[in-house]
């Protein structure tokens, strides 16, 4: 039989609007309350008064903070997995719970390296103000302002450059651990988020998923496929209006406007590229995941969990060096011959970049 989370989680006044773990539209009342008295971020130096506003709202009501139930975790989901088709249908995962909520003093990125071309980057978040290896792979701050309106978008739209909508899922220990292997590459982050006000406005204690930076020496954009699960999930939850405006409006997706040939050369040397490769990635998992064995020696008890460690850290060490090779082969021959695969700027800044 599979686990679920109870549904002892908040206050049916808390959080009145909780969503079903089938239709976002459907509602789901819990009972209960967890309180966690620390679970409030403090807002950056850069901060702007609204945003430290916010947070000092979000301060006085610390000791509402919503925390998982043992054998729970609450994960906020802010790219595609905010897409039940991806959720639900891709990942076979019914969250016990959904709820709607932003994280603030953080910014929308597309920072993960995919395929040139193809799926160029994929979405992380990051805290603002942190520092970062490529200066433009963000989407517009608050100095873009009149590239926004430039874009022809409202400038309004700029304040969602420092916060992050999505949903936060009610999952088990163990589709976390599901989630966590189907998403290799990123780091987690405990952080603060803000219920809905619909949803009582309640602040939720969660666990989100972080890339770091890497220089591909590029920027990088979201496909129209990938950003189209970002839109069309915003929607689906009916996020704030202004982040599906800004996702539609701000946000621009890769599109290749170049030599046709360019997505079939990448794929077919992608393929090409993994064999070349493969010495040396093996190479530095096998460093690396004898580093965790060695380890687990002196920890027999842990044998198991760092014999686990090893395997996703020998997958993440090589799909790294492929990606290396992959954006610097793309870099040097690629886009010379068929134009970026990364981002349109040539064709103008386009507003907001990923």
């Amino acid at each position: 039989m599979r686990a679920s989370c109870p549904r002892a989680i908040v206050a049916q006044s808390a959080l009145p609007a909780a969503r079903s773990r089938l239709s976002p539209s459907r509602p789901r009342a819990l009972a209960n309350r967890v309180v966690r008295a620390d679970a409030v971020t403090s807002p950056p130096a850069n901060a702007s008064a609204s945003d430290r506003t916010a947070a000092e709202a979000s301060s006085s009501s610390a000791s509402d903070a919503i925390v998982a139930p043992p054998g729970c975790v609450i994960y906020f989901a802010y790219g595609s997995n905010v897409n039940t088709k991806t959720m639900n249908g891709v990942r076979g995962i019914s969250p016990s719970a959904s709820y709607p909520a932003v994280l603030r003093g953080y910014e929308l990125v597309f920072n993960v390296p995919g395929l040139p071309y193809v799926e160029p980057g994929f979405a992380s978040v990051r805290r603002i103000g942190t520092t970062t290896a490529t200066s433009d792979d963000a989407v517009a701050d608050d100095g873009d302002a009149d590239i926004i309106n430039d874009d022809g978008s409202d400038s309004s739209l700029s304040k969602y450059s420092r916060e992050v909508h999505g949903v936060a899922y009610v999952v088990t220990d163990e589709e976390w651990r599901y989630i966590l292997r189907t998403e290799t590459s990123y780091e987690t982050e405990v952080v603060t988020l803000a219920g809905y006000p619909d949803a009582g406005g309640t602040s939720i204690t969660a666990i989100t998923l972080t890339y770091p930076d890497v220089d591909v020496g590029t920027k990088l954009w979201p496909s129209k496929r990938y950003l189209g699960l970002l839109r069309e999930g915003a929607e689906e939850w009916n996020l704030d209006e202004g982040w599906r405006r800004y996702l539609n409006e701000v946000v621009k997706p890769f599109e290749p406007a170049t030599n046709p040939a360019a997505p079939l050369v990448a794929a077919v040397s992608v393929p090409t590229l993994a064999l070349v490769t493969a010495p040396i990635g093996i190479a530095v998992a096998a460093r690396n995941a004898g580093a965790k064995l060695a380890k687990s020696r002196q920890n027999p008890g842990g044998a198991e969990i760092d014999l686990a460690d090893a395997a996703t850290a020998a997958v993440v060490d090589g799909f790294n060096v492929l990606t290396g090779v992959t954006w610097g082969l793309h870099n040097a021959l690629w886009a010379p011959l068929f134009g970026s695969g990364a981002n349109n700027e040539s064709d103008g800044d386009g507003g907001a970049r990923g």
